[in-house]
């Protein structure tokens, strides 16, 4: 079984056994959240001369649906539906061979970008200090993020874009965030490199890029 269905299995199996719960205890509250998140992205590649020459940024918006596991509401997990909106800066300059095949190499003085748009399905376990009284309080949520591609744009720094298939079509990342009331920090890595291994090849080997955002989210009641 891989992992994608190994993820939706468990989310079913999730909210089945927190909407038994739910009938249980009449008296929790949800917190039904939309959520904003701003973020600084930092790409993992091992390929000499790799550099993130450029400010690399990520958004995501979406919203949240809260399953509480107890009666006091400060345990549960949430279900969610969001976009994803990335920015990489590197110095990777997309080529095409004679063969007209799509392959990367590496230009000092370049500032590329690639521009990718994923749907996100989140499955987020939560702890928080809330009760149905108390509106202000610490919170720890954290889970798994399943992304599905929706396009990816190459974009060359002399001007011009080519829209691309490379990236990866489904990836999935784990993600933490911590905070008091409306500021709380997030932390998300990618699992998984954001490009198809076996079709762009920088020098004949293939990148291996992963993301790492550190950043801000809001959550909205």
């Amino acid at each position: 079984m891989n992992l994608r269905s190994l993820l939706f299995l468990l989310i079913f199996w999730l909210g089945g056994k927190a909407q038994g719960q739910n009938e249980k205890y009449l008296l929790k509250y949800r917190e039904d959240q939309f959520y904003v998140s701003f973020s600084i992205v930092f790409q993992k590649e091992s390929i000499s001369g790799f550099k993130q020459n450029g400010f690399s940024n990520n958004f995501q918006i979406g919203f949240l649906r809260d399953i509480p596991f107890n009666i006091e509401g400060n345990l549960g997990i949430a279900l969610g539906l969001g976009y994803s909106f990335d920015k990489l800066v590197s110095n990777l300059n997309l080529n095409n061979d004679e063969q007209n095949n799509l392959n990367f190499s590496i230009l000092d003085n370049e500032k590329n970008s690639q521009k990718i748009s994923n749907i996100i399905l989140p499955l987020e376990f939560r702890w928080r200090t809330s009760t149905i009284n108390k509106t202000e309080f610490w919170r720890l949520y954290g889970g798994l993020k399943y992304k599905i591609n929706l396009n990816s744009q190459f974009n060359y720094f002399t001007g011009g874009n080519s829209r691309v298939s490379f990236i990866r079509k489904q990836n999935t990342a784990i993600y933490i965030s911590l905070g008091y009331n409306t500021w709380n920090l997030l932390f998300e890595y990618d699992l998984n490199s954001i490009y198809n291994r076996d079709i762009i090849l920088v020098e004949g080997l293939n990148p291996n890029v992963s993301t790492i955002k550190i950043g801000l989210i809001f959550y909205i009641l």
